[in-house]
């Protein structure tokens, strides 16, 4: 089985994977979530996307029907989960804030059959797991890659605060660690932010002709480099804080965009946001909150006393702010940051200047 990366950081690279590469995760997941023959799993992600290969290889483990997603012309997703019957519907977040939008729109109290909802690929805002909650359906919220698959995972008995705020603990087939970001070598504490790596019987046998990215992707102890960022929590489970090439260095200070992201997801008018790096001639970087509201849009000042409101340190605030109509997205619905970064510095989006002038 060879796929290939979504490319939001740098050219997409085939990844080689092997029937039991594949198969391991599946396991793990058909056995914490007890999927068996009468489960039905629709993907809303497409054959092409590797969430669909995991998918599949839950199905063969379960033994289980396996639905793909091909509604009529005339059908929203929404229409189509309720017409297969699915039990258990696997995609990325902006596919569940499409779906809970249709059915609010729509006055409708239930997704039909559907008991569990996997979203992976992006970080999950908040209200999008407690939508899933309040009508009793269980949000699985993951973390994985083309590389390793959806080796972690929320369990369907874990408490909210867990499903909502963490990846979960995941299954045997993968394992975990936190390294240095300037020293990969190096393990950092429990619950300090650094590289997520990991090693087991889910990891990608290497990269399609390109030995050069293979070795490069491990530290010398063998422990395979994300490039993610992460740290484990009292719980031992994986809280995912954003991706190493996004992090933003503002004065030599470590700026995790996803945090800023989930805290700005928590406020009631915006669907989506986006920070990114704006060059900075003095401090070498700044941020940027890019959001896409929901309703009308939320001013400047209203959005930093709502992040500074949810915990977000003074010295972490956006210094630009923008108001988008959409945003760019990979095929896989992924935001495309560098495409932002790079429309600020062609000119093509002008960010407002904005300050935190609160308390500390």
């Amino acid at each position: 089985y060879l796929a290939f990366t979504s490319g939001t950081t740098g050219n997409p690279k085939g990844v080689m994977h092997s029937d039991n590469t594949l198969m391991a995760n599946a396991r793990d997941m058909v056995k914490s979530w007890g999927l068996n023959e009468d489960s039905i799993i629709l993907s809303l992600s497409p054959i092409s996307h590797h969430i669909f290969w995991v998918a599949m290889a839950q199905a063969l483990v379960a033994g289980c029907e396996l639905v793909i997603n091909d509604p009529s012309e005339d059908m929203t997703p929404l229409d189509w989960i309720v017409e297969v019957g699915a039990t258990y519907v696997m995609g990325v977040p902006t596919h569940a804030m499409d779906i809970l939008a249709d059915q609010k729109s729509r006055g409708m109290e239930s997704l039909g059959a559907v008991k569990m909802f996997y979203m992976a690929g992006a970080s999950i805002p908040i209200s999008v797991a407690r939508a899933f909650l309040d009508q009793g359906i269980k949000p699985q919220n993951v973390y994985g890659m083309t590389e390793n698959s959806s080796h972690h995972f929320t369990w369907p008995n874990d408490p909210p605060d867990i499903i909502c705020a963490t990846c979960g603990r995941g299954g045997k087939a993968y394992e975990v660690k936190i390294f240095d970001t300037e020293n990969s070598d190096v393990e950092v504490p429990a619950g300090e932010v650094g590289q997520i790596g990991g090693k087991g019987a889910a990891l990608m046998l290497g990269y399609f002709a390109n030995q050069e990215a293979t070795q490069g992707s491990f530290n010398s102890n063998g422990w395979f480099l994300s490039g993610d960022l992460g740290r484990l929590d009292e719980n031992g489970c994986l809280v995912f804080t954003g991706r190493l090439k996004d992090m933003i260095i503002r004065g030599g200070r470590n700026i995790y965009p996803a945090r800023i992201e989930n805290l700005a997801h928590h406020h009631a008018n915006i669907d989506k946001a986006a920070a990114f790096p704006v060059a900075d001639k003095r401090l070498g970087e700044k941020v940027c909150l890019a959001v896409l509201p929901a309703g009308e849009a939320p001013a400047a000042d209203e959005i930093l006393a709502h992040l500074f409101e949810a915990g977000l340190s003074k010295h972490d605030m956006p210094e630009y702010y923008i108001v988008m109509d959409d945003l760019p997205l990979t095929a896989s619905g992924k935001i495309l940051k560098r495409e932002l970064a790079e429309w600020v510095r062609q000119g093509e989006i002008l960010p407002d200047a904005v300050r935190w002038t609160g308390p500390d």
